[in-house]
């Protein structure tokens, strides 16, 4: 057991009806469905979770991972923790129509000039062109999802971005000042800390708790917030 006592600031949070039992697997993969069907996406025919999901004193956000809803994301903010959902939807294709009135490929970020290998993406450095006649996986269609992440390889100009040639998105990096969260008795409580390490979204990582000046672990939960639970190896 964790002892949180004297370690957080305590911040008392309104009790709601959720799932004290856990959230099943199969009302995790109804949850969704039906905010796919919300954000106007189909939804394939994916097998729900076969393992339940943790207690949620509330009822857990879906999101999808990125802006893509090939993985789906739940978030619950007390107890705080996050799940991932595998759909395997496929991204939208918008079709373009040419001057000629022959049709194109969606319209995807692409690159205005050459990036370097490792410097940071502008906003000036990315356009929207359609995407010529051939696969898209893993194409952008929001320049949002792309400025301001490092570039993986040298990029051209001219050549539409893909997943593969970006930097992890850190929402996390080491010297980072955080908010340290828990859950205690229906209260989150929270405490200043500091990151040792990089971090994604649902990542374990090590940081220092500045008021106990404890090293503890904790998952990535959102942009400089991470979540302490007590069975995180």
């Amino acid at each position: 057991m964790w002892r949180l006592a004297g370690m957080f600031t305590l911040v008392a949070l309104p009790a709601c009806a959720g799932w004290p039992e856990g959230v099943p697997g199969a009302e995790a993969g109804r949850m969704v469905r039906a905010a796919m069907a919300a954000a106007g996406e189909a939804a394939p025919d994916f097998a729900d979770p076969v393992r339940g999901f943790p207690a949620c004193d509330g009822e857990p956000v879906v999101r999808p991972r990125e802006g893509s809803w090939a993985t789906a994301e739940l978030r619950c903010a007390a107890p705080v923790w996050v799940r991932a959902i595998r759909t395997g939807a496929e991204p939208a294709v918008e079709r373009t129509v040419r001057p000629d009135g022959s049709q194109g490929g969606p319209m995807v970020v692409t690159l205005a000039r050459s990036v370097a290998r490792g410097a940071m993406i502008g906003a000036g450095d990315v356009v929207l062109r359609p995407l010529p006649e051939r696969g898209n996986e893993q194409i952008f269609t929001d320049p949002a999802m792309v400025v301001g992440r490092r570039a993986r390889v040298g990029l051209g100009e001219g050549q539409p971005v893909l997943l593969r040639q970006l930097e992890p998105l850190l929402l996390v990096e080491a010297g980072n000042p955080l908010v340290l969260t828990a859950s205690v008795d229906g209260l989150t409580v929270s405490a200043p800390a500091e990151a040792l390490e990089d971090g994604q979204l649902g990542d374990v990582i090590r940081v220092v708790n500045l008021s106990s000046r404890r090293e503890v672990k904790a998952f990535v939960t959102g942009r400089n917030i991470v979540s302490v639970q007590a069975n995180i190896p």
